[in-house]
């Protein structure tokens, strides 16, 4: 009878538990959007996992199928991966893409997918799915298992994820981890490597609530585990929450570290509601322990482990800051007071009353701050948005604007063909103000092209939508500019329709191809196709470079090939295949040279990658290799990374007749350019032959003519005649500061040998407030100095019609060490 009613009881218990279990979860694949409780997610497809719990809804995939990363570069793998994870009931959207492996070997990665996904039984009503896979590749074979834990009384899912090499070989310099792409660049992460190594978690704010990760592995610099010996195991975990009350989350993430943390209560005083940013920093490191978009919020209250901190609160375009201290067992309390403003009303204009689109800048006079303009809503976009924002580009009709009271320092500027306006301003209480400003053009340059052909969007990792790129080209002189979207097609071309900018722009639909541990290269002119996936952008993976010039070539036949700053790290084409910084002599066995033009300055800073570029362009020069050199800003957003600094000059006659695309790439691919961050060059040979031409001179003797220009900010101080790579004459400037015509130097010159001549320019005076890249340090190497270099002139002294390089060995090919 005992027996008989254990057995009874038994089976109550178990029954009690499959029914409780059957309370905390749903599960069902999803057949059609009916299967969903609500939009919550708009990257699922039919044969995905729904989880349904009264807290929150999570989607597993179930299908194969791959997620582009912030570079539109195909991922992580939904299969087996976390695609939404979001609290229940509240009609809020969350796309992930979170759980698939990746494997690092020798600084490549590979994205395996699972082969396997099932449902576990668990014990204390948790639920459990498991993803399985192999993978195989050059001889190494591994088997990865992850687990996802799902609690039933709040939003968390545990990850823990194992690779077991099942093979013969070891792997080395061996990398381990699970993908996350959170369709949102928008977060904050307290974690320091020496000042807070244990608090290695990030928070995403996404449209009404906020997501976490926390990393439980150990950080390393180096791949981690490193070596992996046959039948080793390496195991990695993540935690994943979900919450609407960032208080309660970051309770939570605390108490998950074993880290005690105290209330803080920060209100806002003379605050309106309007969109603000709160940030709390670290003062000891550069830790973010929380940053969080703002609205019609008075009160915040949040959590913070013992320290001192610089609570900061952007009100737009008000920066105030507090420094606060958080002690154990206490509460903390800050109050933030927005100050006061003044009205401005901002025009540009030159000394004839005409309209001029260009930028105006405000530096903050100690101690008032410098402001900070209102960006882009990152919550909102889910893209990156500009941190650093402290001048607006007033239209036609004039810009009116609210500034904090205080001093300040405000420049007008249109590039580097203009002069600039600046005058030092105090704004009072409810004043108002009209500013205005008169700048003029001071170089006429009738026959030069100034052109940009790198520069981003939130298309890819830009900070500006199209609407706002368009105008900061416009207001820094550029007259044609390429899109340059990690492996998308934009198309500036129906919003510049929109905007009636047309006349002051011409814009050239391209795509960067990006593929980090190969290549970076930009082509253009492409052609957008929506019917095609990225707007018609070619695949940009392979395992090669050389695979990836010939898709280009193949697709696109007539666009031309950028090689993109080939020295920043594993983005840098010449790094990644190991070419000789010193000479080119040698390079990996795959590298290849089919592309176009080399973009020689990315940026406006001469020194660092782009020095060591234009070294390598001109040993590829010696070896008999001519891939004409361009300038671009790879422009991210404006202020800090201006459009149009560096540029290229295209030389191009008549252009007030219009502006032929062909024949402006034509004129590219020849080398008829230079490129400046501010000097403009002009130099000529025998009277005739210029920049990027080829000509026969027998007797060796050759007169040339240089012209250096500049507009009065932008210092000159010394000219180079570079000969076959060296540089052989140097031309110090005696003009002043405040003249256009900075150097007209003639000189004769007898060349025993076919040569290439080159000429550059130099300046000591920082570009800076124009250009918003200051040195931090002090160093000169790290100031935006003035700066412009040409494409050669090639002269065949023997007369056999051709140019004979000064080092006759092309670059020997050798084996991947």
């Amino acid at each position: 009878m005992k027996k008989f009613k254990f057995q009874i009881f038994f089976i109550l218990l178990i029954f009690s538990f499959q029914f409780l279990k059957g309370e905390y979860f749903q599960i069902r694949i999803i057949k059609d959007e009916k299967d969903l409780p609500e939009s919550f997610c708009s990257i699922w497809q039919a044969g995905d996992y729904l989880i349904k719990t009264n807290n929150y809804y999570v989607i597993i995939g179930g299908t194969h199928r791959r997620y582009n990363d912030f570079l539109n570069y195909p991922s992580g793998s939904a299969y087996g991966s976390i695609l939404s994870f979001v609290p229940a009931g509240e009609n809020l959207i969350n796309d992930l893409c979170a759980g698939s492996p990746v494997i690092a070997m020798n600084g490549k990665r590979d994205y395996p997918s699972y082969n396997s996904l099932k449902q576990i039984e668990t014990e204390n009503g948790y639920l459990k799915f498991e993803a399985t896979g192999t993978y195989i590749k050059n001889e190494k074979k591994a088997f990865i298992k992850t687990d996802y834990l799902f609690y039933p009384d709040y939003g968390r899912i545990d990850i823990v994820s194992e690779i077991k090499n099942t093979g013969k070989n070891e792997f080395d310099e061996f990398d381990y981890y699970l993908y996350f792409n959170a369709f949102h660049c928008y977060y904050f992460n307290p974690f320091d490597e020496i000042a807070h190594p244990n608090l290695n978690f990030r928070v995403y704010q996404k449209k009404g609530y906020y997501m976490a990760r926390i990393n439980l592995n150990p950080y390393s610099e180096e791949p981690l585990p490193g070596k992996l010996a046959p039948g080793e195991t390496y195991e990695v975990k993540y935690i994943f929450l979900v919450d609407k009350d960032v208080e309660r989350l970051l309770e939570n993430i605390y108490e998950i570290l074993n880290i005690e943390s105290f209330p803080v209560y920060i209100n806002f005083q003379n605050y309106n509601g309007d969109l603000m940013e709160l940030k709390i920093k670290d003062v000891q490191s550069s830790s973010i322990f929380f940053k969080s978009f703002l609205k019609n919020k008075y009160l915040v209250n949040i959590r913070l482990p013992e320290g001192t901190y610089r609570v900061i609160a952007n009100f737009f375009p008000a920066v105030c800051e507090k420094i606060i201290t958080v002690h154990k067992n206490e509460k903390t309390f800050c109050t933030i007071e927005s100050p006061p403003l003044g009205t401005l009303k901002i025009k540009i204009s030159n000394s004839n009353g005409e309209f001029v689109p260009g930028k105006v800048t405000f530096i903050g006079l100690y101690p008032t701050k410098t402001p900070y303009f209102e960006p882009e809503n990152p919550i909102e976009t889910g893209r990156c948005s500009e941190s650093f924002k402290n001048s607006c580009l007033p239209p036609e009709e004039g810009l009116e604007i609210k500034i904090p009271v205080g001093t300040y320092l405000v420049y007008a500027s249109r590039g580097p063909e203009y002069s600039i306006d600046k005058k030092i301003i105090e704004v009072l209480k409810d004043d108002y103000m009209e500013l205005n400003f008169i700048i003029e053009r001071v170089i006429e340059t009738p026959d030069l092209v100034s052109f940009d052909p790198h520069m981003h969007t939130q298309n890819s990792d830009g900070r500006l939508k199209i609407e706002e790129r368009i105008k900061s080209v416009i207001a820094e002189g550029v007259e044609v500019a390429v899109s340059t979207d990690h492996n998308y097609i934009t198309d500036y071309s129906t919003t510049l329709k929109e905007l009636g900018l047309e006349k002051y722009l011409i814009v050239i639909p391209g795509s960067e191809i990006s593929t980090s541990g190969i290549v970076h290269f930009n082509s253009y002119p492409l052609k957008p196709n929506p019917e095609h996936e990225n707007n018609g952008a070619i695949n940009p993976v392979a395992e090669e470079a050389s695979t990836l010039f010939k898709r280009n070539k193949e697709k696109e036949p007539n666009a031309i090939i950028q090689l993109n700053h080939p020295r920043y790290g594993t983005l840098g084409y010449f790094n990644n295949y190991e070419l000789d910084p010193e000479y080119a002599s040698y390079a990996e066995k795959n590298f290849d040279t089919s592309f176009d033009v080399i973009e020689i300055m990315n940026g406006p800073l001469y020194s660092g990658g782009n020095c060591q570029t234009i070294r390598d362009w001109l040993n590829l020069l010696n070896r008999g290799y001519y891939f004409p050199g361009v300038g671009s800003s790879d422009s991210h957003v404006i202020d800090g990374g201006e459009p149009g600094y560096s540029r290229t000059y295209i030389f191009y006659e008549n252009k007030k007749g219009g502006i032929n695309i062909d024949s402006l790439i034509n004129a590219l691919k020849k080398g008829h350019s230079f490129i400046t961050n501010g000097p403009l060059i002009d130099f000529k040979i025998n009277g005739k032959y210029t920049i990027g031409d080829f000509f026969t001179d027998k007797d060796g003797k050759i007169d040339i003519q240089i012209k250096v220009k500049s507009a009065p900010w932008i210092s000159i101080n010394e000219v180079r005649l570079i000969i076959n790579g060296e540089r052989k004459i140097i031309f110090p400037i005696k003009a002043k500061i405040n003249e256009i015509l900075k150097l007209n130097q003639k000189i004769s010159l007898y060349l025993k040998r076919d040569s290439y001549i080159i000429v550059e320019a130099f300046g000591n005076k920082t570009l800076y407030p124009v250009v918003q890249q200051p040195a931090r340090d002090g160093d000169p190497e790290d100031a935006i100095l003035p700066y412009a270099i040409t494409n050669p002139v090639f002269i065949d002294i023997d007369g056999n019609g051709r140019f004979d390089p000064p080092l006759p060995h092309k670059i020997k090919l050798i084996e991947n060490q």
